[in-house]
C-alpha cells in the first residue's frame, strides 16, 4: 500500500488554476469548440477559486480558446469575485436583475459570444441561459470530466480535509452512549471540526466549508438517508451508523462506521462480518485498470451469495473532490476503469428493517499500484463495541 501524501492547507496558486484551464482547453480543441460556457458554481469554483450560490443573479463563465476567461457578473458581486478569484479573469458586469432594458444579464451575455461559433455547454446549464447562448451549441461536460482525476494539489487538500474528519470521528465515538441526543452530538462534533478548519486555514471561505456529524441508531439505521430528529437518542446495542463529513475550504471527504453500545445483538454479528468482508473484497480489487462496474457487480454478488442481496440499496462507492458526491462511481453500469489520483469512497452496505444498517465508509486515494486510505477510524467488530459507562 502506498504511503499517504502530505497535507496541504494553502490556497491554489495561479499556476494550479492555469493548469486546470489548460486541461479544459485541450478538451475544447478535441471537440472543436470555440467557446465553453460554465454556470455550475462547483465548476466555476474549480477553475477560479470563487464560490457562489445560485440565485436570480447568474454568474456565467465564458472560456475562449485563448486569453483570460470572461465572467459575466452582477455589479453587486464584482468586488466579491475579485477578492476570491485567483486566476486571470475579464469582467463583464451587468447592473441588476431585473434591470432597465439593455442592462439585464441577457442583454449583455449574447454579445460576448460570436455568432455561428461552436459553443460547448454543461448539461446542467439552465434552459433560460441555454436559450440566450448564441452559436452552434453542444452539450459537453468537460469540466466535470477534468475533475475526476485529482491534481497532486487537490490530493494534498483532501489529505488535510481527512485530518479534520478523523479528529471529528474520534471525538464522536468518545461521546456515544445510550440516551445521547442527536443534536448534542452534532453541535459538539461539528464545532470541533469547524474549530480545526479555522485554526488550520484562518482565511477559509465558509461558502465552501460544511461539517456534519451524526449517528443513526438501530431503530432507523436501516434507512441511510433519513434525516434524524434533533432529539433522537442513541440506544443500547446496535447497529449504530456514524456519519462524519466535511467540506474543508472546498474539499469534501467522509468517514463512517457501524458500531455498538455495550453489546452486539447475536443476529447482527454475522451481518457485520459479511459487510466487513465485502468491504475488504472491494479493497482487494482497487487497482488502476480495474473496472468500477465490475467491482460493484462482484461486491453485490458476494453479499447476495451470503443471502443478503435484497438488502443492498446503493452502490459500493462514489467519487469525492470539491463536493462530497461526484464522479467516478463504483457502480454497475459505470463502465470506466480506476486511474491513479481518483478519490473515492468505499462503502458497501446492508440495510435490514427492524435490525439496522451495516456500513463502513472511508475516503480512499487510488495510487499507481493500489490505494491508500486517507480517513482513519476503528474497523473491526471488537474495536467498535463501545462500553456503556
Amino acid at each position: 500500500m502506498a504511503s499517504k501524501p502530505k497535507a496541504i492547507t494553502s490556497a491554489p496558486t495561479k499556476e494550479e488554476l492555469n493548469a486546470r484551464l489548460d486541461t479544459i482547453r485541450k478538451e475544447m480543441r478535441k471537440n472543436e469548440l470555440d467557446y465553453y460556457i460554465s454556470f455550475d458554481p462547483v465548476n466555476i469554483y474549480y477553475l477560479t477559486n470563487f464560490a457562489n450560490n445560485v440565485h436570480e443573479r447568474p454568474f456565467i463563465l465564458i472560456i475562449k480558446n485563448k486569453g483570460s476567461p470572461t465572467m459575466l457578473v452582477p455589479l453587486l458581486e464584482k468586488s466579491h469575485v475579485e477578492s476570491r478569484a485567483l486566476c486571470d479573469l475579464q469582467y463583464e458586469p451587468y447592473y441588476e436583475f431585473p434591470a432597465p432594458t439593455g442592462q439585464n444579464w441577457y442583454d449583455i451575455y449574447p454579445k460576448l459570444i460570436e455568432k455561428h461559433k461552436k459553443v460547448g455547454i454543461e448539461s446542467s446549464l439552465p434552459v433560460g441561459i441555454s436559450q440566450k447562448t448564441p452559436g452552434n451549441k453542444i452539450i459537453a461536460d468537460i469540466i466535470d470530466e477534468a475533475r475526476i482525476i485529482k491534481t497532486d494539489y487537490e490530493v494534498g487538500r483532501s489529505v488535510h480535509a481527512c485530518r479534520v474528519i478523523n479528529k471529528g470521528h474520534k471525538e464522536l465515538l468518545k461521546m456515544c452512549q445510550p440516551g445521547v441526543h442527536e443534536f448534542a452530538l452534532y453541535q459538539k462534533i461539528t464545532g470541533i471540526m469547524t474549530s480545526k478548519i479555522i485554526t488550520d486555514i484562518p482565511d477559509a471561505n465558509f461558502m465552501v466549508c460544511k461539517t456534519t456529524a451524526a449517528v443513526w441508531p438501530p431503530s432507523f439505521s436501516h434507512d441511510p438517508h433519513i434525516i434524524p430528529k434533533i432529539f433522537a437518542q442513541m440506544e443500547k446495542g446496535g447497529p449504530h451508523v456514524s456519519i462524519v463529513y466535511a467540506q474543508v475550504d472546498g474539499y469534501g471527504v467522509e468517514v463512517e462506521r457501524t458500531f455498538f453500545l455495550g453489546n452486539v445483538p447475536e443476529k447482527a454479528k454475522d451481518i457485520f462480518e459479511i459487510m466487513y468482508n465485502a468491504r475488504e473484497y472491494a479493497y482487494s480489487m482497487l487497482q488502476p485498470g480495474e473496472s468500477m462496474s465490475e467491482i460493484d457487480k462482484k461486491v453485490r454478488k458476494f453479499i447476495t451469495d451470503k443471502g443478503y442481496g435484497e438488502y443492498i440499496i446503493h452502490r459500493t462507492g462514489h467519487g469525492l473532490g470539491i463536493t462530497g458526491h461526484e464522479a467516478p462511481f463504483l457502480a454497475e453500469g459505470y463502465d470506466r476503469v480506476l486511474e491513479p489520483n481518483m478519490l473515492i469512497s468505499v462503502e458497501p452496505g446492508i440495510y435490514i428493517p427492524n435490525l439496522g444498517g451495516f456500513r463502513h465508509s472511508d475516503s480512499v486515494l487510488i495510487t499507481e499500484d493500489g490505494y491508500v486510505k486517507l480517513s482513519k477510524a476503528p474497523e473491526t467488530l471488537e474495536e467498535l463495541i463501545i462500553p456503556i459507562k
